[in-house]
């Protein structure tokens, strides 16, 4: 079933503990690798419907390369990630005309047009397949003929444990941040991650926060049958790090 992080969020669990973190916690070279990567796919859109846009920081970086008639709608279930996608929203002069920020979820979201592009990063990993057979033929739909639904890569491939490893954040003044993140095995096709949030001044630990997600496992090959079923066709030059289907 799906995994709702929006309403663990609302009981401090999940986003609601992650969410001070969230920009802090991955390697700028990671998210700067999807920026570039979206930038390739999308930049010719009049309009993309980014799922689960979080705290904002693809939404941003697609007003820097997206046309300046380009209209993004950006879908956010959990609130407290809505409330830093709208702060950082509100301080864009670009966005208040062009971004429009819908407080649904992947399954009811409703873009008023039909758009070119549709973004899932960090996303489907939270749904089970059967729901993610209906959520890739609801925005195949959506999607103008020619137009491009891009997901990450998704890790692991398979149900299997993943050993605790310490990824290097960024620093804010005199505190650096990281996360210890391991995965274990809770089923089949379903691994749990931990992760614990670490905050440092100089050599001294200041504050750990654990938080857990239920993630659902899909490989390459269960992704391409799926999102074939729902009648998109693979794009095999897709840039390193992402997936992208073309309707």
């Amino acid at each position: 079933m799906t995994i709702d992080e929006a309403g663990r969020a609302d009981r401090g669990e999940g986003y609601a503990v992650n969410a001070p973190y969230y920009d802090l916690i991955l390697p700028q070279a990671h998210w700067d690798s999807l920026a570039a990567a979206l930038r390739e796919l999308v930049r010719d859109a009049r309009a993309v419907a980014e799922v689960g846009a979080g705290t904002g920081h693809f939404t941003e970086a697609m007003l820097g390369f997206l046309a300046p008639e380009a209209e993004i709608f950006a879908i956010e279930p959990a609130r407290i990630m809505r409330a830093a996608l709208a702060t950082r929203l509100s301080r864009l002069p670009d966005a208040e005309s062009r971004v429009t920020v819908l407080a649904d979820d992947a399954a009811t979201a409703e873009p008023p047009v039909p758009v070119d592009a549709v973004v899932f990063f960090n996303l489907i990993m939270h749904f089970a397949p059967d729901e993610r057979a209906r959520l890739w033929s609801r925005w195949a739909e959506m999607l103008r003929p020619g137009g491009v639904l891009v997901v990450e890569a998704q890790y692991p491939q398979k149900a299997e444990p993943v050993p605790p490893s310490v990824v290097p954040g960024r620093s804010l003044g005199r505190r650096r941040y990281e996360t210890v993140s391991r995965a274990d095995v809770v089923g089949d096709e379903a691994i749990r991650w931990v992760n614990a949030y670490r905050t440092w001044e100089g050599d001294r630990l200041v504050s750990e926060e654990v938080a857990e997600f239920d993630c659902h496992v899909i490989s390459d090959e269960r992704l391409a049958e799926e999102l074939s079923a729902a009648g998109l066709t693979p794009m095999p030059d897709a840039p390193r790090g992402v997936r992208a289907w073309r309707r």
